[in-house]
């Protein structure tokens, strides 16, 4: 069934560019969640470089299931057709965000679209640029592991692997 399911999803979906993880359009319902889900945070990105991010985690995980998140984008840029009569992208910042507080919070495909807010937050606040402000430090840099990351490499070394 995930065999047959993948292979109509692939036939369906927009083409994407070479290089690329998203198609266009898939890439700006990910741009218009990003404005929602980021509006009022002090994150120092555009919701563009957020896309962007998420669809390099796509491109680096390198998941054989990256089709899910392209018919995620997709079921989220149509949904919204049966009550409003225009795609995601194309509503209002307030028409999105009474999406997300209400149609997106019940349903099977509302909360499924909901999922899509949780990429957008990993691309924003997987970034460098965000880390000063989510306050994020790498493991072998925090105080707790610092020491036993140093005995590691140091053990490491000395074994001369």
């Amino acid at each position: 069934m995930a065999n047959l399911l993948q292979e109509l999803c692939c036939r369906v979906l927009p083409l994407v560019s070479p290089g690329r993880a998203l198609a266009d359009s898939e890439w700006r319902t990910v741009v218009r969640m990003a404005e929602v889900v980021l509006e009022g945070c002090e994150v120092p990105l555009s919701a563009e470089e957020v896309a962007d991010n998420v669809e390099q985690l796509i491109i680096t995980g390198n998941s054989r299931r990256a089709w899910r998140i392209r018919a995620l984008c997709t079921l989220v840029e149509w949904l919204p057709f049966t009550e409003h009569g225009k795609p995601f992208s194309q509503l209002s910042v307030e028409q999105r965000h009474e999406l997300l507080a209400d149609r997106f919070q019940r349903g099977r495909l509302g909360r499924l679209c909901y999922k899509l807010r949780f990429l957008v937050v990993m691309g924003a606040y997987g970034d460098a640029k965000a880390e000063p402000v989510v306050g994020y430090q790498a493991v072998p840099d925090r105080a707790r592991f610092r020491d036993r990351f140093r005995t590691r490499a140091t053990k490491h070394r000395k074994s001369g692997t």
